[in-house]
């Protein structure tokens, strides 16, 4: 635990800039919100997950009572942009968020987003990952196939500061969904998410995937893995805040299948596939 070193606070005030990735703090913690600071939080999920980042408390206004049980909680949401400063100056443990600064949303494209601005696509990137397999048609290596993408689904989801329960429950609605079958000729639905042909999210999808130099790269596991990510913290933020408030598995289950992937699979069908893919993360 860090420590203020001076009585008089201020001679070592270190501020900040950085962006909220979570806001649905854990029992203990209510108030505070997760966030990544620039300059100090390297922007590639994958060298510095969500799991690590620090629960930053948020400064009210003098009309809220200030003590448990009275008044408002900060109602900062993920993506939005915070200023503030470090509690323990150069020690830089302890956030202190002061306020809020208005920011631009990222634009869909309905909204006629143009080509150059895709490199704000990389806040939310993991470096790629060679998680590309073969489709292949025979039971046995289909089985092992399917069984394989299940592994590095969970495990990517959990690097990605997702709990084991919600990384299941994830990984269970996409495999309920597509059996985790990147592409197939002449379906209204692609991907592992079921996205809809010519919908919206499937121009995103085509977009997000751009920033990769591989021909026709959003139809690899690893790209179609990330932008799952994406969504969920951007145009999927309800999906997002209802997974990580679910605490059981049952719950984060049906929070993905009613906010994400919408399917029409029974809610039992798929808490049995996320059991299975939990105890084979547990397992592990």
């Amino acid at each position: 635990m860090f420590s203020i070193k001076r009585n008089f606070y201020g001679d070592e005030t270190r501020w900040f800039v950085g962006t909220v990735v979570n806001n649905t703090p854990p029992l203990g913690q209510e108030g505070r919100v997760k966030i990544r600071i620039n300059g100090i939080h390297n922007i590639y999920t994958g060298e510095v997950p969500e799991r690590d980042l620090p629960w930053a408390q948020v400064m009210v206004p003098t009309t809220e009572g200030g003590i448990s049980g009275i008044g408002r909680t900060p109602q900062m949401l993920p993506g939005s942009m915070a200023f503030g400063i470090f509690v323990d100056g150069k020690s830089s443990q302890i956030p202190l968020i002061l306020g809020s600064l208005p920011r631009i949303e990222l634009p869909t494209s309905t909204q006629n987003k143009p080509k150059n601005t895709i490199e704000t696509f990389k806040y939310d990137q993991e470096k790629i990952i060679d998680i590309v397999l073969p489709e292949i048609d025979q039971d046995e290596e289909r089985v092992a196939s399917v069984a394989m993408r299940r592994s590095q689904s969970v495990k990517f989801f959990i690097e990605n500061g997702y709990t084991a329960i919600q990384s299941s429950a994830l990984t269970a609605n996409l495999e309920n969904t597509s059996k985790f079958v990147l592409y197939v000729d002449n379906s209204s639905k692609q991907g592992i998410a079921g996205w809809p042909e010519n919908s919206n999210r499937m121009l995103d999808l085509l977009d997000f995937s751009t920033m990769f130099n591989v021909k026709e790269n959003w139809k690899t596991f690893s790209v179609q893995l990330q932008f799952v990510v994406y969504e969920l913290r951007n145009n999927k933020r309800k999906a997002n805040y209802k997974l990580k408030s679910a605490q059981t598995l049952e719950d984060a289950v049906e929070a993905i299948a009613k906010y994400y992937v919408a399917t029409p699979n029974s809610v039992p069908a798929t808490t049995e596939l996320a059991e299975r893919a939990y105890e084979e993360t547990i397992a592990i």
